[in-house]
């Protein structure tokens, strides 16, 4: 590795670096490219002859970016399209750029610009707000896990961009640029640069049945799979303890955790797929058990964060369900699940890190034209506060965890009031609980904390250390029981609450993100309502249908 190839790469894909591809090749050789079918048919994942997509020649491809690099023009540049399941599109076709595979006095030099001769550019037909590929990968090197770098492309061809006039193409000619998983990667992620990588798509997982279509990549050193088979031979033998010694079990963990996070459904622990897997030693032909110490690497993750699917720690993949199964390792990934969402999850982060980049990448995004970017970021963008919700869910709160109790319908939060209840009480120690928008600096009468009491949770207010108490005797105008924050009487069980996962499975680690919280005196639940208190504040009270909250 060079420290300049890697530099070079670093400011080709910044954030800020918006990087422009030409390229100029015969009409007719552009239409077989876009046009391709993959040989074994779409979404054959049984294929096993070779590649899916035939190399053509660009008779010419310019490159640039508007801080990095230079305008430069390469002739005879191979190119292919990728993709032969849910984002093969010929209208708009992904694309694989090789500027050395037909040209190689091109290599010194496009290393040289760049610090590589590869790029892959990805159609992002799948996320229509383009953000979820290196918003995923910014989350992965935040966790410290296997990351591309990515950013955004303009790709024309003979002067059009990509898909222009073409139907069902809504952002013509933009394209995600991220980083393959090539020699560069390797050197920037793993310790060993000279070991084997294969590909996991559906369907494959680590067993004998599907090692004849587990695809061995280029730069392995040997194309024979005898380190895989080798770890799939031990891994049956010898179950999740064999795991340990061939797999970085360490890191597949913090790899799985990070798969509930993101909802990534197409991943492997949930569908076998978009995964790579590096066996992180210096091959050798006849491997023993000391070669072989494979890692995971995440690929293909434009399909995370959708609101339509659950948090789930899936196993479908053999490895995750050799975890999960597994007492020791299983909490292992809970712990792993805490940390994530106190922390690369946790508000500091989120208001720090990741919604100033959503928010760059959507100022970058309309001017590149892609339309509908406030609703399809602000899609994420509440997938990212979920997250964080369903962490604790799933992890179970920490009773020194300050935290908001908010409301999905008018993303409000939970607030104690200045506003003494009664009102006549010359010295009140009961206060009004109301709901009002979070404020861009945190308040403490906002945040609550949540420490065990009796058979729930008692929630104490971090400013004062007031504690909700469920009423049976104040009401509402219309009729509502009341809430409060008080100085603590558990008669009755009146500062107790049930933190009610909804639509939730919690035995099978499925969350929504989404929670109830129901008194444990009246069985009724906390509402986020429009009963107003005498100065006119928005009350919480209790009523059997309870507001859809969320933790944040």
């Amino acid at each position: 590795m060079t420290a300049q190839q890697q530099q070079a790469m670093d400011s080709l894909y910044a954030l800020d670096n918006i990087v422009t591809v030409r390229i100029t090749m015969p009409p007719g050789e552009w239409d077989a490219v876009r046009n391709e079918q993959p040989r074994g048919g779409r979404c054959n994942f049984d294929w096993r002859d070779g590649a899916r997509y035939t190399w053509r020649t660009a008779t010419k491809v310019e490159i640039s970016g508007t801080r990095f690099p230079p305008r430069t023009t390469f002739t005879k540049v191979g190119i292919k399209k990728k993709s032969f399941c849910g984002s093969i599109n010929s209208n708009k076709p992904c694309l694989h750029i090789d500027f050395g595979k037909d040209n190689k006095p091109n290599r010194p030099l496009i290393e040289a610009l760049i610090g590589t001769r590869y790029l892959t550019l990805n159609n992002s037909i799948q996320d229509a707000s383009y953000v979820r590929q290196p918003l995923g990968y910014k989350l992965f090197e935040l966790s410290g896990l296997p990351h591309s770098r990515c950013n955004f492309a303009r790709v024309f061809v003979n002067g059009t961009p990509i898909g222009q006039g073409l139907p069902g193409v809504n952002s013509p000619g933009v394209f995600v640029n991220a980083e393959p998983i090539m020699p560069r990667y390797i050197e920037r992620n793993f310790q060993h640069t000279k070991g084997n990588l294969y590909e996991i798509e559906h369907t494959d997982d680590f067993s004998s049945s599907r090692i004849d279509f587990i695809g061995v990549e280029s730069l392995s050193e040997f194309d024979d799979k005898a380190d895989l088979r080798l770890a799939i031979d031990h891994l049956r033998a010898h179950g999740i303890d064999g795991a340990a010694e061939v797999f970085d079990l360490d890191q597949f963990i913090r790899l799985y955790a990070m798969e509930f996070f993101l909802k990534h459904w197409d991943g492997y622990s949930r569908n076998t797929n978009n995964t790579y897997v590096y066996n992180n030693v210096d091959a050798v032909h006849t491997p023993g058990i000391d070669n072989v110490h494979f890692a995971m690497i995440p690929w293909g993750i434009d399909q995370t964060l959708q609101p339509d699917r659950h948090f789930l720690l899936g196993t479908e993949g053999r490895l995750a369900k050799l975890v999960r199964s597994d007492p020791t390792r299983r909490a292992q990934v809970l712990e792993q699940i805490r940390i994530y969402r106190s922390g690369i999850f946790g508000r500091k982060s989120q208001d720090a890190v990741l919604i100033p980049m959503l928010e760059e990448m959507r100022a970058t995004l309309s001017g590149l034209g892609v339309p509908n970017l406030p609703v399809e970021v602000g899609i994420v963008r509440k997938q990212l506060r979920l997250a964080m919700s369903a962490g604790y869910l799933a992890g179970g709160v920490d009773s020194a965890d300050s935290l908001y109790i908010r409301d999905d319908a008018t993303n409000d939060c939970m607030h104690v009031s200045s506003q003494p209840i009664p009102l006549d009480v010359p010295t009140p120690t009961n206060f009004e609980v109301t709901h009002r928008p979070r404020l861009a600096a945190e308040e403490d009468t906002d945040l609550w904390t949540l420490p065990a009491l009796g058979d729930g949770q008692s929630i104490v207010n971090k400013a004062s250390g007031k504690i909700l108490h469920a009423s049976t005797n104040l009401n509402s105008g219309p009729g509502h029981k009341l809430l409060y924050a008080g100085a603590g009487d558990n008669t009755g069980h009146a500062d107790e609450f049930r933190v009610e996962p909804l639509d939730a499975d919690p035995q099978n680690f499925s969350h929504s993100g989404y929670f109830s919280l129901v008194s444990v005196r009246t069985g009724l639940r906390a509402r986020f309502g429009a009963d107003a208190t005498a100065s006119g504040a928005p009350r919480v009270h209790q009523e059997a249908q309870g507001s859809k909250l969320f933790l944040s």
